[in-house]
């Protein structure tokens, strides 16, 4: 999962409620190894820029292209 989470650009990022957007970038803080959050656009033309922290992060799913945020984490978008 740690690999997939460095290398999920363009991946579809999905909400219990449906689709989010898709990744647009891998934003690391303090640990240079380990991201700290994904920058996710979506909305309509793709203007809203979220920054999603890793730790809503449930499953990377490099076969379909998919990060799929814990069910609590739908909550806050």
């Amino acid at each position: 999962d740690g690999y997939w989470l460095r290398h999920c650009h363009g991946f579809r990022v999905d909400i219990p409620r449906g689709r989010l957007g898709f990744v647009e970038d891998v934003l690391y803080g303090a640990e240079h190894d380990r991201p700290s959050a994904l920058a996710v656009r979506g909305g309509l033309f793709g203007r809203r820029l979220e920054l999603v922290p890793v730790e809503d992060v449930d499953t990377v799913d490099p076969r379909r292209k998919r990060v799929a945020l814990v069910p609590s984490a739908g909550d806050k978008f």
